[in-house]
């Protein structure tokens, strides 16, 4: 149905560079006001990785388990015997740690968690950046970076839509994360600076006017067959809405805020992470079925799916946590 229905993840790679520069600017606030001590920039970055990293993986691993065991069975990888199996197994280790888009592309477990392994990346080498420079990065380098990746990778392949695509020294879809993380955080300075004016009532209605029609030419550039060389047009506008939505400027600046949206928000990441072992089931035992039927299953597993990996990775996200905090160090030789 969707054309182009990775405009979801360009969603995601803004708003999380948005909520990175929010991150990064609050902790240099607090560091001003002296709420926070002092902390080297490197245990920083890590401590800030670690979180994300955790938060996501904890409920990674139950749904690509599963979809691993279903595609041996499916595929008839165990034809080839044990040894075949082991193999599969061992060569999808990178991948199960997120590994996969530094080029250790050994299987396709889950082909679409491709976008955790070039966000971690991109965030690793962009948050120390961010927290050095902040002001610099977000009001000059990070669009002028941004603009620059997106255009290169546009003029030369035609879309900047591609995660497979080998550069020579690192994939396509990388850059395209460090670009749109960078215009991200540069989203969330625009939007701090906005919503510190004083506006007028009608300057609240334009305002709304321009959020909703850039999230709606999203939505229908994303269903359209339009040609590619719209994509970075529609990003921007894409980008816009989303600092006016934040901005707490436009006339719907409530309506996110209620229990429906919370939750909604609590399941998409593990709806997310569990769509391909839905698709995999239903195309796997259920594939006779007509198209319409199959997609309404595929939904309702993944919906199940997602349900059973939140308590399973809030069990494994908790353990992680509490092992981590008890874990104690040699503060003298930390020293050395």
């Amino acid at each position: 149905m969707l054309n182009r229905g990775y405009y979801g993840v360009e969603f995601f790679f803004v708003v999380s560079g948005f909520l990175m520069g929010r991150s990064i600017h609050k902790r240099r606030k607090n560091l001003r006001l002296g709420l926070v001590e002092p902390v080297e920039l490197g245990r920083t970055t890590v401590r800030y990785m670690l979180k994300k990293y955790i938060g996501i993986f904890s409920y990674h691993i139950f749904p690509f388990i599963a979809l691993m065991a279903l595609k041996i069975i499916v595929q008839d990888v165990y034809d080839g015997g044990a040894k075949d199996v082991m193999q599969y197994i061992f060569n999808a280790i990178p991948e199960f740690f997120f590994l996969q888009k530094f080029g250790f592309t050994n299987t396709n477990v889950d082909v679409i968690e491709w976008y955790i392994s070039a966000m971690f990346i991109a965030m690793l080498l962009l948050y120390p950046i961010i927290s050095k420079f902040y002001y610099v990065y977000t009001r000059a380098i990070g669009p002028l970076i941004s603009l620059w990746i997106l255009g290169v990778l546009q003029y030369n392949y035609g879309t900047f839509a591609d995660q497979d695509r080998w550069l020579g020294f690192g994939y396509a879809c990388v850059f395209r994360a460090i670009a749109e993380l960078s215009l991200g955080a540069s989203a969330f300075e625009l939007s701090r600076t906005l919503s510190h004016r004083f506006l007028k009532r009608k300057d609240n209605v334009i305002l709304t006017i321009v959020e909703v029609a850039g999230f709606c030419l999203t939505i229908f550039y994303s269903l359209s067959s339009y040609t590619s060389k719209y994509e970075t047009h529609v990003l921007m506008f894409m980008t816009l809405s989303i600092v006016l939505t934040f901005s707490g400027q436009t006339l719907g600046r409530d309506a996110f805020q209620n229990g429906v949206v919370m939750w909604l928000g609590k399941i998409s990441m593990p709806m997310y992470l569990c769509q391909l072992l839905g698709i995999n089931i239903v195309n796997g035992f259920l594939g006779f079925l007509p198209k319409y039927s199959k997609t309404v299953l595929a939904l309702a597993f993944t919906f199940i799916f997602a349900m059973i990996t939140i308590p399973i990775g809030n069990r494994i996200k908790k353990a992680i946590i509490d092992k981590r905090n008890s874990t104690k160090y040699n503060e003298v030789s930390m020293l050395r």
